[in-house]
């Protein structure tokens, strides 16, 4: 269990699949995920949920971790894909399944905790994320976490019968250790 502030984090298990299947069929929640048209089934989202088990029992850590508020109710997930065993690095993505708790900074503590223990704990040196350009919560998260844009992949997503331009942001452990000397003068 990763602890925040306003959330705690667990593992994935099996039992979460019918949460993660109403969040991936919310138009609403997966238009802020580039993916507005996502109906996975359930066997879909169970099949990935055992594709995350096999992943964390390879890597000996969480592929997928649930964000529970303190209460421990499930409002959302974050994924670590796209690991680089050489570079140390991981793609997170994540959404806040329960709209009820956006703009609430639960997203930012979700994020804030999962950085350290991909830094603190997993040994990943770099910690990339992508999103629509017209998301502009999830950049000022980004942005407020730490993260730099890197780069824009123009007219990279396309749904809704338009092409969006998609916004790469990194952050590395250097950068993160950085930051916090800045903020400590």
């Amino acid at each position: 269990m990763i602890r925040g502030e306003l959330v705690n984090l667990r593992a994935v298990d099996r039992h979460d699949a019918a949460d993660l299947h109403r969040w991936l069929n919310n138009p609403d929640v997966m238009c802020h995920w580039g993916l507005p048209s996502s109906s996975p089934s359930l066997t879909d989202v169970q099949r990935q949920i055992e594709g995350w088990l096999e992943g964390e029992a390879m890597l000996r850590r969480p592929q997928c971790l649930i964000i529970e508020t303190l209460e421990a109710e499930p409002i959302g997930f974050v994924a670590l894909g796209e690991f680089k065993t050489e570079a140390r690095s991981t793609e997170l993505s994540m959404l806040i399944g329960e709209p009820t708790y956006w703009g609430r900074r639960y997203g930012s503590d979700a994020l804030n905790s999962v950085i350290a223990a991909c830094f603190d704990d997993w040994n990943i040196r770099r910690v990339w994320a992508r999103t629509e350009a017209f998301n502009e919560r999830a950049q000022r998260m980004f942005r407020r976490c730490g993260f730099a844009h890197e780069a824009t992949l123009r007219d990279a997503s396309f749904f809704d019968g338009q092409f969006h331009d998609v916004l790469v942001f990194g952050l590395v452990a250097s950068d993160r250790c950085a930051n916090s000397e800045a903020r400590e003068e």
